[in-house]
């Protein structure tokens, strides 16, 4: 999925420059792009959610986890990530929900008229990946994998194998 992410990021560059080279040398943008960029934005953040968490990558304010014992850390490092499943879960069956409306009423985009439907799949799906990244990185804390509990404990980011 982070690949898929990276490609659309490549193609949203792609677009943004032929937008601007078109604008500033030939008066004549490219129609559509600020559109079409805000629609495939959602397939660039939520496919890269996912390998974000696989990568232990994602940002944290840690005033009071640096100053907690291991017991403490444990508890707050579940309790996030039970948080963060849950949260998700619910944020995939909103996104789902909220697709089918999208595909009942034929929602488009104003200018280029593009459906709106799969780009909320399209978040729901990386929702899901992300939710399910999230519990993977549970599941290993509570079997207590020594060598993920170690890095984590040693602030290194220890990486879920997906």
């Amino acid at each position: 999925m982070h690949y898929l992410a990276g490609i659309t990021l490549m193609g949203m560059l792609a677009l943004t420059i032929a937008d601007i080279t078109g604008r500033t040398v030939f008066n004549n943008p490219v129609p559509g792009t600020v559109e079409v960029t805000s629609l495939i934005l959602v397939i660039v953040v939520f496919f890269g959610l996912a390998h974000s968490e696989d990568l232990g990558d994602h940002i944290t304010v840690d005033l009071i986890y640096v100053r907690a014992g291991k017991r403490t850390k444990m508890f707050l490092d579940v309790f996030s990530d039970l948080l963060g499943v849950v949260v998700l879960g619910l944020m995939a069956f909103q996104l789902y929900h909220f697709g089918l409306r999208q595909l009942e009423t034929g929602a488009e985009s104003p200018v280029l008229e593009w459906p709106v439907w799969p780009f909320v799949y399209a978040a729901a799906v990386g929702a899901v990946f992300y939710g399910v990244a999230t519990a993977m990185r549970l599941t290993l804390r509570l079997m207590g994998d020594k060598k993920f509990i170690e890095s984590e404990m040693m602030g290194e980011s220890p990486g879920v194998e997906i």
